[in-house]
């Protein structure tokens, strides 16, 4: 019998936990253009990091919310693989390279950065 309630007792912790554990939403800036191909690639940038569930970018406000399990992947990683596909965030810059590769439309005015 005490072995039943210590069972119970374990399985009911392991799913609080489980609970707590769960996914983390996050919204940070993200530079990029004013048309709909900024939006796709950022989101599909995004979306490409294992451990995002979802990722929306603004076109107006330029901000990118991100949905992820912080125990998979931490929020400076998803913005290191957005900055390597061509996009500048609050911590990490494109470089040249990424930056020269996004179409014309997406290009943003890198000035004064």
């Amino acid at each position: 019998m005490k072995t039943k309630v210590l069972s119970l007792a374990a399985l009911f912790m392991m799913g609080v936990f489980t609970v707590f554990a769960g996914d983390k939403t996050e919204t940070f800036k993200v530079n990029g253009g004013d048309c709909e191909d900024c939006k796709t690639h950022i989101e599909k940038t995004a979306k490409e990091v294992e451990g995002i569930t979802s990722a929306e970018w603004n076109v107006e406000t330029k901000l990118l919310t991100v949905v992820f399990n912080e125990e998979a992947v931490a929020l400076k990683d998803i913005e290191m693989a957005i900055a390597k596909g061509g996009n500048d965030t609050p911590n990490f810059k494109a470089p040249d390279e990424a930056f020269d590769k996004l179409p014309e439309c997406c290009k943003y005015d890198r000035a004064g950065e």
